[in-house]
């Protein structure tokens, strides 16, 4: 059997917004289809008995903070920092690689079975979410994936983005957000995003007030989205 590395580019936030990318082997390349801005469209990562799959999220050289599935009956998570698999240790997490694991389905009270689940990923500068399936025939094409850093560019969003009313816009999509259970205000990442939210509101461009705090522009311009869909209900 011949696995692919692929590598996909990510766009930054947790409902899934995703960027063009391109599936490479160790001695080819392929096009790998992968969603759009929509939110109910999400990479989706294939799952077999007796395959794992690794998430590489050096090439974005973020460092992972947290990461949970939504349904944890079929899948476990290791770490390549053991801080991360620690209950008493996950605020020391630092990590770079996710192993997914399928396993025979566990039975938990009270959760709901599930066909597929979401992992969501949480990094500390930005969260990813992928759709997770677990097909019973067939082969795995992939034995890991490299996230790579988004090469969107988000000009368009940040140069209308400005002042208080822009500050306000960003506020609005982070609390969105939050009551989507996507970030909390524990996370460093919320810190930051509030950091953000100031240096805006004081008259610094979107740009250089992301730079400054550490964070992408695809993530403002995605909490941007989410604070305009409130304006137009």
């Amino acid at each position: 059997m011949k696995h692919l590395l692929l590598a996909v580019g990510v766009s930054i936030f947790a409902i899934g917004a995703m960027s063009p990318a391109q599936a490479q082997t160790r001695s080819d390349r392929l096009n790998s289809p992968v969603s759009t801005t929509q939110q109910s469209s999400l990479t989706t990562i294939e799952l077999y008995a007796g395959h794992g799959v690794s998430l590489d999220f050096r090439p974005t050289r973020e460092t992972i903070r947290k990461a949970w599935l939504d349904d944890p009956s079929q899948v476990t998570l290791d770490f390549d920092d053991a801080n991360c698999q620690s209950a008493n240790r996950q605020s020391s997490c630092a990590a770079n690689v996710i192993h997914l694991r399928r396993i025979q389905r566990l039975k938990f009270p009270n959760l709901p079975t599930t066909a597929t689940t979401l992992l969501t990923v949480m990094s500390d500068r930005a969260l990813y979410t992928f759709r997770l399936t677990f097909p019973n025939s067939g082969s795995p094409r992939y034995s890991a994936i490299a996230i790579q850093p988004n090469r969107m560019t988000s000009t368009s969003v940040s140069s209308g983005i400005r002042g208080r009313s822009g500050a306000e816009l960003i506020e609005q999509g982070l609390q969105i957000a939050a009551a989507r259970r996507l970030i909390s205000r524990r996370d460093a990442l919320w810190n930051r995003l509030e950091s953000l939210i100031t240096l805006v509101r004081n008259g610094v461009q979107v740009a250089d007030a992301a730079r400054q705090v550490g964070v992408s522009q695809q993530l403002v311009a995605r909490l941007v989205e989410m604070g305009l869909k409130t304006q137009s209900v």
